[in-house]
C-alpha cells in the first residue's frame, strides 16, 4: 500500500469513528431487560394474561429446559401453547410428558399440515397466535430459557415504554471457538451499526415528523427467538400470516409494526434471556446460509457493498501491516503505511472488546473477531453461488 490507498484508510478512520459513536449510543440506550422492574406482588390482581408460544421442530435436546425455565416463572397469570411441528425426535413426546406432570397451563398442539407458499416456523407461529388466550403474546424459540423474573419484568417493560411490540436479544451461550468467532460477529453486526433507539423513537437530527416517520422503519429489527406483541398489534400489523414466505420474518415483522403506526423497542437480555443458536459448525454453516442474503432484503446490490467494506475496511488492513512488516526493503511511505493499518486492525480490536465486556461475553471472543469476518466473506461467496446455482441448504430437515 503507498500513497494511491491513503484515501481508503481515511475512509476507514471515518467509518470506524461513525461506528464507535453507535456503540456509545447502544452502550446508553439499548436497554437490558434486567434493567427493568417486575411490578409490585400486590397488582398481581392486574397483571395481563401472557400467552407464551413456542414453535418446536426436532428440539428434543432443548425444550425441557425452557419448559422448566417458564415453570420457575413469578409472573402468575400464564398460559403456554407448544406446537410440535411435525418433529422427527422425542419432541413431543417429551412435551407431553412434561405437560403429564407439570403445575403449568400448558397445551402440546401437533401442528398442522404447512400449506403452500409458507416457511415452516411462521406457520408453526401463525397456529399458536390462533391458539392464544392472553393480552400479550410472547414467542420463544425452543433453544431459548429464561431467569425467573424474566417475563414479568419483560410485561413490565411494556407498560414503562407504552410498547406494542418489543423484542429481547438473548444472551448468546457461545461454548466452541466456531461460536465464539462467528456467533459474536453476528451480534457485534447490531450493536456496530444499527442504534437501536431509532426503532422506538426517531432520530430526532433527521428534520421533520413526515421524514423521521418514514426513515423509522429502516432502523426496525427484531430478534425472532424472543418477540412479544400486544394482541391488537399482532393482528392489526398482519401477523405471521404477512410474512409468511419471508426467511427473516423477525425482521419483517419488526418493520410492518412501525409502519401500521406501533411502537417498538428492543432490549437485550443479559442476564435474563439465554439462547444456544447451534451446537456445531455444521449446525452454524447451515443456519446462518438460509437468513444471511435475505438479511439484506433479497438485494444483490447492498449484499455486495457490505462484503466489499468488510473486505476494505475489516480485512485489507491487517493484510497490509503484515505485508509492511515481513517487507524488509526501506521502501518510501512503509513506516506510514505501518501505521495506518497498525490502527485500523487495533481500532475494530478494542471495539469488540467493549462490546464483549457489555454483553458479558467470553473475553476470546473479541480476540476472533478477524476469524469471524473472514468466515462471514466466504459465506458470502458461498450464497451468491446458491443464487447463481439455484441451490441452497436445509434446515432441520426441510429444502429451504
Amino acid at each position: 500500500m503507498t500513497v494511491p490507498l491513503l484515501p481508503l484508510a481515511g475512509l476507514a478512520f471515518l467509518f470506524f469513528f461513525i461506528t464507535t459513536l453507535i456503540i456509545l449510543h447502544n452502550k446508553k440506550h439499548f436497554k437490558g431487560v434486567a434493567s427493568l422492574s417486575e411490578a409490585s406482588p400486590a397488582e398481581k390482581t392486574s397483571y395481563p394474561k401472557v400467552s407464551v408460544l413456542i414453535p418446536a421442530r426436532n428440539e428434543e435436546r432443548n425444550i425441557v429446559r425452557l419448559l422448566e425455565s417458564i415453570g420457575n416463572q413469578t409472573y402468575p397469570s400464564l398460559e403456554i401453547h407448544l406446537v410440535d411441528d411435525h418433529s422427527e425426535d422425542n419432541t413431543r413426546l417429551l412435551a407431553d410428558e412434561f405437560a403429564s406432570t407439570s403445575h403449568l397451563d400448558l397445551t402440546v398442539h401437533y401442528g398442522l399440515d404447512k400449506p403452500e407458499g409458507w416457511l415452516g416456523k411462521n406457520w408453526a407461529c401463525h397456529q399458536l397466535a390462533k391458539h392464544a388466550y392472553g393480552d400479550i403474546l410472547i414467542f420463544l424459540d425452543a433453544d431459548t430459557w429464561l431467569a425467573p423474573t424474566t417475563i414479568g419484568e419483560i410485561v413490565s417493560g411494556l407498560h414503562q415504554y407504552k410498547l406494542d411490540f418489543a423484542t429481547v436479544w438473548p444472551h448468546q451461550v457461545m461454548a466452541t471457538t466456531s461460536e465464539k468467532a462467528i456467533v459474536s460477529t453476528v451480534y457485534s453486526t447490531i450493536i456496530t451499526y444499527l442504534p437501536t433507539l431509532y426503532s422506538y423513537r426517531a432520530p430526532g437530527w433527521i428534520p421533520g415528523k413526515t421524514l423521521r416517520n418514514k426513515v423509522k422503519p429502516m432502523f426496525a429489527a427484531a430478534c425472532g427467538q424472543c418477540m412479544i406483541f400486544t394482541r391488537e398489534a399482532y393482528r392489526e400489523s398482519g401477523g405471521h400470516e404477512l410474512v409468511k414466505d419471508e426467511i427473516v420474518e423477525d425482521v419483517m415483522l419488526a418493520k410492518q409494526v412501525i409502519r401500521s403506526g406501533k411502537v417498538m423497542r428492543m432490549f437485550h437480555g443479559t442476564d435474563r434471556l439465554w439462547c444456544r443458536m447451534y451446537n456445531s459448525h455444521s449446525e452454524i454453516f447451515n443456519g446462518f446460509r438460509k437468513n444471511f442474503f435475505a438479511g439484506f432484503g433479497n438485494k444483490l446490490i447492498p449484499f455486495l457493498i457490505a462484503w466489499l467494506l468488510h473486505l476494505g475496511f475489516y480485512i485489507l488492513p491487517p493484510a497490509v501491516f503484515l505485508s509492511a512488516v515481513m517487507d524488509i526493503s526501506p521502501a518510501m511511505y512503509q513506516y506510514e503505511v505501518m501505521t495506518f493499518s497498525a490502527s485500523l486492525t487495533l481500532i475494530p480490536l478494542l471495539q469488540r472488546i467493549w462490546i464483549g465486556k457489555f454483553l458479558m461475553w467470553p473475553k476470546i471472543s473479541a480476540l476472533l473477531y478477524l476469524p469471524g469476518i473472514l468466515w462471514f466473506q466466504m459465506l458470502a461467496i458461498v450464497v451468491l453461488l446458491d443464487r447463481m446455482l439455484k441451490t441452497g441448504g436445509t434446515w432441520k430437515g426441510r429444502p429451504l
